[in-house]
């Protein structure tokens, strides 16, 4: 069974995720829908492609991974069918999939007339993947371009003792994920103006609501706290610069 899964900034209040899955099953009946999730931060595309980087491979080679986060809806911004590291991408050409890109081969999906300019998730996305899901070839579906919007991962900087970084996300927990991958030993992390934070091997180590360093399941360092909110209670947001101090 084919496996097409569903990351959006929609949110579960409306009907959006619904019609979505509907038109999907109108075209495949028999596909199988996963929903990652539909709290992605509004219009937010680099936090969007941040999340299909950590999760695309969990999934099984060929699954069909379609992220509506498109705030050029209804724009010149091209509708996208790709396939990059044995796995099938759909959405809009913004850079929401820039951290995927491997080689790939990207095409500029036909879109049919008299669609609505609001809602390319229900009547462009949707019925691509799914029609990925039965098989068809992307060059069926439009023309294979060489241009398409990429951004660069956000690499951090070794320098001495020190390397620097940034926050590049920020989870449900409050947890301030960074650009700092875990094969580096650090013993602290320091963000400027909130203080430097002692490296902990795992959560339950941390004194309560104090705001420590970990190695996160992403394999990049973060600041957590144990039972609290550290973004809250630190005052930090996506972007802001870390330091890590190596062992």
């Amino acid at each position: 069974m084919r496996i097409i899964t569903f990351a959006s900034d929609f949110g579960n209040k409306d009907w959006f995720v619904s019609a979505v899955k509907g038109e999907i099953l109108r075209i495949n009946p028999s596909v199988r829908i996963i929903d990652i999730t539909h709290e992605l931060n509004p219009f937010d595309i680099k936090s969007a492609a941040f999340v299909l980087k950590m999760v695309y491979r969990n999934f099984p080679e060929g699954t069909i991974h379609l992220l509506v986060v498109d705030p050029g809806v209804g724009s010149k911004r091209k509708p996208l069918a790709v396939f990059s590291d044995g796995y099938f991408f759909v959405g809009p050409d913004n850079g929401v999939f820039s951290y995927v890109y491997k080689k790939p081969l990207v095409y500029e999906i036909k879109t049919p007339r008299g669609i609505s300019a609001t809602f390319h998730a229900r009547d462009v996305f949707g019925p691509i993947a799914a029609k990925i899901s039965l098989g068809i070839d992307l060059e069926h579906l439009g023309r294979r371009i060489n241009r398409f919007k990429k951004f660069p991962f956000p690499e951090a900087r070794l320098k001495k003792d020190k390397i620097y970084g940034e926050i590049i996300y920020i989870d449900r927990f409050g947890n301030l994920l960074t650009n700092i991958p875990s094969e580096f030993p650090l013993k602290k992390i320091r963000i400027e103006g909130a203080g430097e934070f002692k490296v902990k091997k795992f959560y339950a180590q941390g004194k309560l609501e104090k705001a420590f360093g970990i190695i996160g399941s992403s394999n990049f360092y973060e600041i957590a706290c144990f039972k609290g909110d550290a973004s809250v209670k630190l005052k930090i947001k996506v972007g802001d610069k870390v330091t890590g101090i190596l062992i």
